[in-house]
């Protein structure tokens, strides 16, 4: 999936929100900064160690950035963010704008990728951004197949488990994204992975920027059974990369899977239960189906009704071998 986007935050370094050279304390120095990793809570801090950090380890970028209107005004999109609710919603607003507006500028992916690269990004603590169910005890369960043929085709999620609900082990937010999508598409000789999402509008539909994508270059794994690899190629930070277990299949129509990957600001994971129908729901599922997932939640070791419930009525096409088609063309 996603998210993935995944834990990424505010570059405050706007002319409109933050001064350029905030004042800063011998006690924040840029060496310090992984303790921001641990502590987001508390913004005013967190706010003079990104930009003391940017500005003593990646000082070209950042003013190179302001300069560029394409940039500016990506970091103003991200500066609005923070007062987006709770956390996890504040996460898909700079998703976005870092999808949307960021792909706008030759410098803004340099810049994050600066402020990456040296520590100063924060990420969730540990273990609160989801945590892979897979394991060496239970890799025996995964569904096991033969080749993409067999999930051709583009999905949509019906529920999902990393939900950004405070206090628990899911914080991030990303099965929480409206108009949760994959897409599993063979072109140029090769399969290509599709992910589309929006961030949320005030009554939770996607808002008026509308659907942002990723793209994947899947392969089945040679090193463990059941394991699909998904790297991705546009990823606001280099290398994403995700690993993906099928976790129960019940129907060639429905699906359980989860994701567990990770960013240079941390590891994450999700799980979702995704559906080839083309008007999918919770209430559409098949109680068999429904039965072959709650059992395999308890398989590996989940509740399933903790599983948020994504609505997909009001949610704009998919538009997955459109968008895979430009980004091979544009190779």
């Amino acid at each position: 999936m996603i998210l993935g986007v995944s834990g990424l935050v505010p570059l405050w370094l706007s002319c409109d929100s933050t001064p350029l050279f905030a004042p800063t304390s011998s006690e924040h120095p840029a060496a310090n900064v992984e303790q921001s990793h641990r502590n987001t809570g508390n913004t005013a801090t967190f706010d003079i160690e990104l930009i003391f950090c940017g500005l003593t380890r990646c000082l070209f970028q950042s003013i190179s950035c302001l300069f560029e209107p394409a940039c500016r005004e990506t970091l103003e999109c991200n500066a609005e963010c923070g007062s987006r609710g709770a956390r996890s919603e504040q996460q898909a607003c700079h998703l976005v704008c870092q999808l949307a507006q960021g792909q706008e500028s030759k410098l803004y992916g340099s810049l994050v990728q600066c402020f990456a690269n040296n520590g100063c990004l924060p990420s969730l603590p540990e273990g609160t951004d989801g945590q892979c169910p897979v394991t060496s005890e239970n890799i025996d369960e995964v569904y096991t197949f033969e080749s993409l043929d067999e999930i051709e085709g583009t999905w949509l999620e019906v529920r999902g488990l990393n939900c950004g609900i405070p206090g628990s082990n899911w914080e991030g937010g990303y099965d929480a994204l409206p108009c949760r999508s994959d897409s599993w598409v063979y072109r140029g000789d090769r399969w290509w992975y599709h992910t589309s999402f929006c961030a949320p509008a005030d009554d939770g539909s996607c808002d008026d920027q509308g659907a942002v994508h990723l793209i994947g270059e899947p392969r089945i794994s040679d090193e463990e059974q059941g394991r699909l690899d998904v790297p991705y190629t546009n990823p606001p930070l280099q290398p994403q990369r995700e690993r993906w277990y099928i976790l129960s299949r019940p129907d060639p129509d429905w699906i359980m899977y989860t994701y567990c990957g990770s960013t240079p600001v941390g590891e994450y994971a999700g799980l979702n239960i995704m559906t080839r129908l083309p008007d999918p729901s919770d209430a559409s599922m098949p109680p068999e189906v429904e039965e072959a997932f709650r059992q395999a939640a308890e398989l590996f070791e989940f509740p399933y009704d903790d599983m948020c419930i994504t609505d997909q009525s009001q949610c704009p096409p998919v538009t997955a071998e459109a968008d895979v088609q430009e980004w091979i063309d544009g190779l």
